[in-house]
């Protein structure tokens, strides 16, 4: 009886070893199939309540294509305090945050140069704007982002067969998306009227470009007005905006490129660029997995005008929903949108404008950051004498001359305290922290302060960090707005993820936008970005 139980009990043991195996082996060929062409499309300063505010009015292929067909993320919140384009860009497609990738803003002061520095800058590159070559101004590159992104690892692991193409109205915007390796990245200069890029990717413009660029797209749009959407809310079908010509003025002259800039017409170029990139790049129709991110810029020119319950951000959106149709469409044809993955997001949202928050009582609507020098100048020159104390403001950072710091024979800690503690007692400051409580890790347990810690990168920080009241705006006047701010209406942004390795629904479950290239990077079995602190968000994954 006893050797019947034994060998019942090994028979059991072989069937659920047997059963693991079989459960391990199909898991591994259930891994998802790689795409073809992975897309990311990042929407500048686009808010997640304009997806459920606009739906009613979209078109059937355009938003609502991934909107009903794919996974949709309710509560994606970016956790740090400068949610501003550069810093935005970087984090979607490194998965990190400024402490590591570090961009801590579109610009910051350097103090070994003495001077604020654009996040992309880079003299040792050169503008590349026409087919035969360089021109004499600087370019651009990724230079001072640390670390690699989703793109990075896709070409690496393909043995660099894979290619990565970034696209945008934006250089910071398209450069930050590319990572270091990309294969291309094109950006439009507007005074120009066409894209460009820089030798840190290309010696000269590739001649579809340069056939692109020739045809004069923007050239469709002289005669136009902007005039909104008859179903657009708000708008009752008014023009928006009125380009005035002088007698006799060519179009498209750099009076005209101007004022189109500032329209949604500009997404529409831009797509249509992107189009003509899928064709000539021949992407999604190599052996290796390729990547197409395009940022459309042009909703933040508009939402900073005129802000986000505007009948202006209305049909910008509702236009941008009708571009994206077509465009979908032609990715069907050229590539098989089953071969595509989609990804959509923004790298901010925005605050509504002093006029609207005043009107409606919710807050200050303004702030004033000479309030908040002048109350940082007075402070150190009680605390240590006559003198100028300031060397640059960027953002929320303080920077403390170096040169007057060194004279005054004190730690720096104790004038980092006096600064901040002035910095907050000026009206509209909810608080101020040094660089040596982020050094240190001294900060206190809350989740404003885990914001600055995420935004703050040693290497390019200031000695304070500055956090506004919610609803105190730092701009002139009362009808345009911005963002950079930890506060949801700029940190709340949409997540869609579209294709045949995701679920769809609508999900409630927290996320954060790092977690978009910790999605993919799983999903397309690449090693994560190096700096990456999301998580996969697994209950999409099919």
């Amino acid at each position: 009886m006893l050797r019947r139980n034994s060998v019942a009990v090994f028979i059991a043991a072989l069937l659920a070893l047997l059963l693991l195996r079989g459960a391990t082996a199909r898991s591994l060929t259930d891994y998802p199939r790689r795409p073809k062409l992975v897309l990311i499309i990042v929407i500048d300063q686009f808010r997640y309540d304009y997806l459920v505010r606009f739906r009613q009015q979209f078109v059937a292929d355009g938003f609502n294509r991934l909107l009903a067909g794919g996974a949709s993320f309710a509560d994606c919140r970016y956790d740090y305090a400068t949610t501003a384009t550069g810093p935005g860009h970087a984090t979607l497609l490194t998965g990190a945050y400024a402490n590591l990738h570090g961009i801590i803003g579109n610009e910051w002061y350097d103090r070994s140069l003495r001077r604020t520095v654009n996040c992309v800058e880079d003299p040792m590159t050169k503008l590349v704007s026409e087919p035969d070559g360089a021109s004499k101004t600087p370019g651009f590159s990724p230079h001072y982002l640390i670390g690699s992104t989703l793109g990075d690892e896709l070409r690496a692991a393909s043995d660099f067969r894979s290619k990565v193409v970034t696209i945008a109205l934006k250089d910071r915007a398209a450069i930050l998306m590319g990572g270091h390796s990309a294969s291309a990245a094109y950006w439009y200069e507007a005074g120009l009227g066409r894209f460009v890029t820089s030798t840190y990717y290309l010696p000269a413009l590739p001649s579809w470009v340069a056939t692109f660029n020739q045809s004069s797209p923007v050239k469709d749009y002289c005669g136009r007005n902007w005039v909104a959407l008859p179903n657009t809310p708000g708008g009752n079908g008014r023009q928006l905006s009125e380009f005035k010509a002088s007698p006799n003025e060519p179009c498209p002259d750099s009076k005209f490129l101007g004022w189109l800039e500032r329209t949604p017409y500009m997404n529409e170029v831009e797509l249509r660029f992107a189009e003509q990139a899928v064709k000539d790049e021949h992407l999604g129709q190599g052996d290796a997995t390729d990547l197409l991110a395009v940022s459309l810029s042009e909703n933040d020119y508009i939402g900073h005008a005129f802000g986000p319950y505007s009948p202006q951000v209305a049909d910008v959106t509702l236009r941008t929903d009708r571009y994206l149709a077509p465009f979908f469409a032609e990715l069907d044809k050229l590539v098989g949108l089953e071969n595509v993955w989609i990804a959509l997001s923004a790298d901010h949202g925005v605050a509504p404008t002093p006029e609207f928050i005043q009107g409606h009582k919710w807050g200050p609507g303004t702030a004033q950051p000479a309030l908040i020098r002048k109350a940082i100048e007075e402070a150190m020159a009680t605390e240590f004498g006559p003198g100028s104390y300031i060397a640059g403001m960027d953002g929320p950072y303080i920077y403390l001359d170096s040169d007057a710091m060194k004279k005054l024979h004190t730690q720096a800690s104790h004038a980092e305290e006096v600064a901040a503690a002035a910095a907050a007692s000026a009206p509209g400051v909810t608080a101020a922290f040094t660089r040596t409580q982020l050094l240190t890790g001294s900060l206190p347990s809350s989740q404003l302060a885990r914001a600055v810690s995420n935004s703050f990168n040693p290497r390019r920080a200031g000695d304070v960090f500055v956090v506004l009241d919610p609803y105190a705006i730092p701009v002139s006047g009362f009808s345009g707005t911005t963002h950079g701010s930890p506060w949801n209406y700029d940190s709340q942004v949409p997540l869609l993820l579209w294709g045949s390795a995701f679920k769809p629904g609508v999900y409630f479950s927290p996320c954060q936008p790092i977690d978009l290239a910790a999605t993919l990077a799983a999903t397309l079995g690449l090693t994560q970005p190096s700096g990456s602190q999301g998580r996969p968000l697994v209950v999409a994954i099919r």
